[in-house]
């Protein structure tokens, strides 16, 4: 009898292990995943800064030289400070115009007005941008803003019979941030339409039965919805803004005069065009901070533990 219950008492502890590691093992392909391709090259990031590896590949010890080089170089103040205003810039007017096209095309007409099919079309048309090719994205808009009298908007000046602008060297980074900004909030459209999506609809019709507005719903019950999606969309934002570069590249090279050199982009000149990667990796773990930084304050801004809490109808 008492092996009996001791047989069962083993197997009740090992159905619990078993319960309580198969999360982990669902998760272990992810662990093994992030572990290569995330861990090992900040690793190999952070070792390579310590160096003074160039073209050759040679791995030689430096210290910490590079990151001195860093701290004497006087352009990177102002990179640093055109970066954090690109990013907080591309971020805020990306996340706002998300928002405005999914309440636009979801709530209005979707659910307020029963146009769902003008909605979801409005939606596929305004995915275009988020799913074009950067390469292709960005000769687009070279075509547009092009300084001579075959691009579209020079084109039409010159039909109306005013002269052409320079569009890219007088507005570099004005017209950095709206392309940016498009593709950004092109992407996330879909995102906030799928939240607004998951309000339930009796929640909606007794806000209209007690007579609120359009404009009260969507102040008052939509946007508290959209906590968590904005979070995320917000703190995906601020990494991807810190990293562009392959737009500013294809579009401006970084001019004119370095009027849209941002901190990623300095880091693949050095790295990739001067052949300076024990530098540029010390670049790259200081972006990593300060990208890791703003993460955190977007956190806590937008108090993500509360967010996390179980609802109050599971307590």
């Amino acid at each position: 009898m008492k092996h009996s219950r001791q047989g069962k008492k083993d197997k009740t502890d090992g159905d619990d292990l078993r319960r309580k590691l198969f999360p982990y093992k669902m998760l272990s392909p992810f662990f093994v995943l992030t572990g290569i391709f995330v861990a090992v090259p900040i690793i190999l990031m952070i070792a390579i800064s310590f160096s003074s590896m160039g073209l050759d590949l040679q791995w030689e010890f430096a210290g910490w030289s590079n990151y001195k080089r860093v701290l004497a170089d006087s352009s990177i103040p102002i990179i640093t400070l055109r970066t954090v205003l690109f990013v907080v810039i591309c971020t805020v007017l990306s996340v706002l115009g998300s928002i405005f096209i999914a309440l636009m095309t979801t709530y209005y007409l979707d659910i307020a007005y029963k146009r769902e099919n003008a909605g979801l079309l409005f939606r596929i048309i305004w995915l275009i941008p988020s799913l074009t090719p950067s390469v292709v994205y960005v000769f687009i808009w070279r075509f547009v803003f092009g300084s001579n009298t075959q691009a579209l908007i020079n084109g039409v000046l010159d039909k109306l019979g005013i002269a052409p602008v320079t569009w890219l060297a007088n507005y570099p980074m004005q017209i950095l941030i709206f392309i940016c900004c498009l593709s950004s909030a092109s992407g996330s459209v879909i995102l906030f339409a799928s939240a607004i999506r998951q309000i339930p609809d009796n929640i909606i019709q007794a806000a209209r039965v007690d007579g609120a507005s359009n404009f009260y719903i969507m102040r008052k019950i939509i946007m508290p919805y959209l906590r968590w999606p904005i979070t995320q969309k917000t703190l995906w934002s601020v990494l991807s803004f810190f990293c562009t570069y392959e737009i500013i590249m294809l579009l401006t090279a970084g001019g004119p005069g370095g009027k849209t050199t941002t901190f990623a982009y300095y880091i693949y000149k050095n790295a990739f065009e001067l052949h300076k990667f024990g530098l540029g990796s010390a670049l790259s773990v200081l972006l990593v901070a300060m990208s890791a930084l703003i993460g955190l304050v977007v956190l806590r801004v937008t108090k993500v533990e509360k967010q996390l809490y179980p609802p109050r109808m599971d307590w």
